[in-house]
């Protein structure tokens, strides 16, 4: 941002009157004369006599460029240029240097005092949207490793002047702490980090709104929590945007507003993450339609509710839902199965039975791993699509039948179709439409709602009151990368349920599996099965353990020892080696052989130091 105003410094009388106070200014001396220049607030001045000075001295000893005024929010900063003499109260400036009012500056002959504006550095310095994510990224490190807490606020401005824009961000900029971080897109989004904020986050990010409100009348907010929504910087960011975009115009909302709860027959599908929540209104769209669908995912990402949700949104629903796991069915019954058989069709065959697909009538049929299909059912398959008639094993005639075909795989289809193992023309019917299922660690909104769902669910059923689950352990949760998906979530929330004592769950009631490679030092009890914390570091009583070799139970006792001292030292390694007397080289060939490998090298709170 340039300031032109270009000013000649010469003979003038004795200036009469003053700038206002409220802006900065330099009172230039020269030859028994004085002249008041007005600076830009922001922006800069370059001092010089050379046609891109703004402003402009006659002194035949300055340079063309002499000296540069940098005004910003925080300071101002004079930095002279290369080979120019220039005075800084009386001493020689050789390198940029702030300024204060009644500093005294001489260039050549030419003496200039800056008078600056009250309260420059009160305004709160705004950090763009690349450097705020860094900025992110470090506080979640440090969030996840010490066991703090952080919120994420965004205030979404909506439209207005770009005066009345520039106006609410100063007014919630100074709303905050001085110890919160603030970005600005320059439109209409502005981004907060709350260090040390859990659930009370809603009172900061209140102020921001209320702050924001009478200079654009159309703000709304939302905030998310680490870890409890989200333990990322994309997470963390796009749960706030969801809940400001969720949240009525003057108000707030936070995360857990914005969760999805879809009823799909009577097992409820929640989504919270927006790569989750754009699936399912595409399947609802699809749902419309009986376009053969295929449901791609890894394995446990729920591609069956899927499936069942196209049925269960559809004008079938009502109708019967039949799945076929095509892994499961050996293939000399695969055919008989799926198509049916007529009596006496092959040995055994007593009776003559209806397959999948005619039991399906009107309904939906799910071809779970259709990866797995036998090839010589795949043309009699592409038949019935093409057709929608079915023969039975050892029917000469064709019934007609109304379904919808839904298969689903983990496989690489596309890649079985180049090897020849999948039929090309078969895929592409299949593949009419098809649907990914994101995997649990592209969705990390989904991992704490999931969490806590399925924990209800098996206090629930066994007649137990509502847990809750604890800040550390709703911590390593999140850590955990999911591979099993969402059906390895609910395995562990069935297991915790059955095996901890009381309504709140703790660290120690997780395996010590979970998250151990990404935080060994965040896990409860080292010896991990059930967690239950023994008196005297873990030891189990002796009857208990007496059929234990002597070997086997020292390397136990190292280990735990060993994670014990990295839970105390935040997992720096260094410290853990003093805590444990035992030198670093050795602790770090330990963790080696325990499979314990804290992620990161460096100096901080959890990283490699290494001898």
């Amino acid at each position: 941002m340039g300031w032109r105003d270009r000013r000649r410094v010469g003979p003038v009388p004795p200036a009469t009157g003053a700038l206002p106070a409220d802006r900065p200014w330099l009172m230039v001396f020269r030859a028994g004369s004085s002249e008041l220049l007005p600076l830009p607030d922001e922006g800069e001045a370059i001092l010089g006599a050379g046609p891109l000075a703004t402003v402009l001295l006659q002194d035949p000893g300055l340079l063309p460029v002499h000296a540069t005024l940098r005004l910003g929010a925080a300071d101002v900063v004079l930095l002279p240029a290369a080979d120019a003499p220039v005075l800084l109260n009386d001493e020689p400036l050789a390198e940029p240097r702030a300024l204060a009012s009644g500093d005294s500056i001489t260039l050549g002959s030419i003496s200039l005092v800056f008078h600056d504006r009250p309260g420059r550095g009160t305004r709160r310095a705004l950090l763009d949207p690349g450097p705020f994510r860094t900025r992110l990224r470090q506080e979640v490190e440090r969030c996840l490793r010490s066991r703090g807490s952080l919120a994420v606020i965004v205030v979404r401005l909506g439209r207005a002047a770009p005066g009345d824009l520039v106006a609410a961000v100063e007014a919630v900029g100074a709303s905050l702490r001085q110890v919160d971080v603030i970005s600005w897109d320059g439109a209409a989004e502005i981004a907060v980090i709350l260090p040390e904020t859990a659930e009370a986050a809603v009172l900061p990010t209140r102020r921001a709104l209320e702050a924001a409100l009478p200079h654009v009348p159309g703000v709304r907010a939302g905030y998310s929590l680490c870890p409890t929504d989200a333990h990322d910087v994309d997470g963390l960011l796009t749960g706030a945007r969801n809940a400001a975009s969720t949240a009525v115009t003057g108000d707030v909302a936070a995360v857990s507003s914005v969760i999805v709860r879809y009823a799909v027959g009577e097992r409820p599908l929640l989504a919270a993450d927006p790569a989750m929540r754009r699936l399912l209104e595409l399947v609802e769209r699809l749902a419309a339609s009986d376009l053969p669908v295929l449901v791609e995912g890894e394995t446990g990402v729920g591609k069956e509710m899927v499936a069942l949700a196209l049925h269960e949104w559809s004008a079938r629903q009502g109708r019967p839902f039949l799945a076929i796991n095509c892994a499961a069915v050996a293939e000399t019954l695969f055919e008989s199965e799926l198509f049916g058989h007529e009596r006496g069709a092959f040995t055994g065959a007593a009776t003559t039975k209806k397959g999948l697909l005619e039991a399906a009538q009107g309904g939906t049929v799910l071809l779970d791993e259709i990866g797995e299909c036998p090839p010589h059912v795949q043309p009699k398959l592409l038949r019935v699509l093409e057709t929608r008639r079915v023969a039975r094993v050892g029917a000469v005639v064709e019934r007609p039948v109304d379904v919808r075909i839904v298969a689903a795989t983990n496989r690489d289809l596309e890649g079985d179709v180049l090897s020849g193992r999948f039929r090309r023309d078969l895929y592409y019917r299949l593949a009419s439409a098809r649907l990914t299922v994101p995997p649990l660690r592209d969705r990390p909104l989904d991992v704490p709602v999931l969490a806590r769902d399925f924990l209800e669910a098996a206090f629930a059923a066994k007649g137990r009151n509502t847990p809750s689950i604890s800040t550390d352990a709703m911590r390593r949760l999140v850590l955990h990368d999911w591979p099993g998906n969402v059906r390895e979530v609910k395995n562990l929330m069935d297991f915790c349920a059955a095996t901890m004592d009381g309504d709140i769950l703790l660290p120690q009631h997780i395996p010590v599996e979970v998250a151990r490679n990404a935080a060994p030092w965040l896990a409860g009890d080292p010896q991990g099965a059930l967690g239950a914390a023994l008196p005297g570091g873990g030891f189990e009583p002796f009857e208990r353990r007496r059929h234990m070799r002597l070997a086997d139970e020292v390397r136990e006792l190292q280990r735990t020892r060993i994670l014990q001292a990295l839970t105390a030292t935040d997992g720096v390694r260094v410290e853990a080696a003093r805590l444990l007397s035992m030198p670093l080289r050795t602790l770090v060939t330990r963790l080696s052989e325990f499979g314990i490998n804290p992620p990161g090298r460096g100096s901080g709170p959890g990283k490699d130091l290494d001898p």
